[in-house]
């Protein structure tokens, strides 16, 4: 954030009104008041102008003291976070912050979000139950992905979807990024996680941002794993399943069936019917084995992805992944990337590879064709 106070004190001590400022920064007056209003940010070419203009220094012009990034993931099979996870995440939300004021987006505002965010289950159940609401959708219809990214839209979230493969060790389908400053979210996904758990990290992730973060760890991933569950499967839904499932001489058929209409993963699909069963004292449905959990994971292996769904392919070109996401996530990051290397002077693939948290090989083609497009 700007340093406001001190703007208005250098501009009163050498005379310059907001248009004599804008003049000197070869922008509009507009874009000055916006400034000095703290509803956005220069660009960081405009940044050392203005600093220059002042004369100050950019690290004088802004606040100095800003929040680390807030970040949430979770590591495969549920195990604590690394150092170097973490390291890599905080990472990426360092660079990400970089590229908000290239976004074109105003994001210094309260987006809605549960004041008081609790782990109680009634709670959780009545937040997912207004979400449908909000989207006129009753409890048994079809979340579709497509209203999933409308709700980020809608809140102000970032979507930033990445390639990170099927077989990454540390949150590898999605991690939610939360700028104090700002109060912008960003969710960052993979576009290689299978189709039948796309729409629950989605779901997951829309859950940290309900909380702008409030719940952290251990708390805040519990309250995201339960809400996407209560979203995409709510308990009328659960009930339906354990129903079935009591009276087929074949309960995983069932649960299967469930988990193609819906459109969810068969796991998410039993864990519900269990929470119902126990919920209401009965004898859970048995079908959560470690046989049924290694049948489930052998089957991933040949199942289609996130990107095939999207792009029918696993391997688009770095073009085809710009344009596409672009049109599906209504995302800026890629136009902001594509600034910030002009504004820096050039290509610059190791920025892309931290803020992406990508390799440096996939981060140099990807430079290329953004410096290409933003050409």
């Amino acid at each position: 954030m700007l340093n406001v106070s001190l703007l208005k004190s250098k501009m009163t001590s050498l005379g310059l009104s907001q248009t004599a400022l804008a003049e000197n920064c070869g922008v509009s007056k507009e874009a000055v008041s916006n400034w000095l209003a703290e509803e956005s940010m220069p660009r960081p070419g405009k940044l050392a102008v203005l600093a220059e203009k002042l004369g100050l220094s950019v690290d004088e012009v802004l606040l100095a003291e800003e929040p680390e990034p807030v970040v949430a993931f979770r590591m495969r099979n549920n195990r604590a976070v690394t150092g170097a996870a973490k390291d890599a995440g905080d990472e990426v939300g360092r660079h990400l912050r970089q590229l908000l004021p290239l976004t074109d987006s105003k994001t210094l505002f309260e987006p809605p979000h549960l004041r008081v965010p609790s782990l109680d289950e009634s709670v959780i159940r009545e937040t997912a139950s207004a979400v449908r609401a909000s989207l006129k959708l009753s409890a048994t219809d079809v979340f579709s992905k497509e209203q999933l990214f409308e709700l980020f839209h809608d809140f102000g979230a970032f979507l930033v979807p990445v390639f990170w493969g099927g077989n990454r060790d540390g949150h590898e389908n999605a991690m939610s990024v939360y700028l104090p400053n700002s109060k912008s979210s960003w969710v960052v996904f993979n576009l290689g996680c299978r189709q039948d758990d796309f729409k629950y990290w989605l779901a997951h992730e829309y859950g940290h941002c309900l909380t702008l973060h409030k719940l952290q760890g251990d708390e805040g991933e519990e309250f995201a794993e339960k809400f996407a569950q209560h979203l995409l499967f709510p308990d009328e839904l659960a009930a339906q399943a354990l129903a079935g499932m009591r009276e087929s001489a074949e309960p995983l058929a069932v649960a299967n069936w469930f988990s193609g209409k819906y459109d969810i993963s068969v796991v998410t699909v039993v864990k519900a019917a269990d929470r119902i069963a126990e919920a209401r004292g009965e004898r859970v449905t048995g079908l959560a084995t470690s046989r049924f959990y290694a049948a489930w994971k052998q089957s991933r292996r040949s199942a289609a992805t996130a990107a095939s769904l999207l792009f029918g392919t696993d391997t688009p070109t770095a073009a085809e992944y710009i344009v596409k996401s672009e049109e599906v996530f209504r995302t800026p990051v890629f136009r902001a990337l594509g600034r910030w290397q002009k504004e820096n002077g050039g290509r610059s693939p190791s920025f892309i590879a931290s803020a992406l948290n990508i390799g440096l090989a996939d981060a140099t083609e990807l430079s290329h064709a953004l410096w290409a497009i933003s050409a």
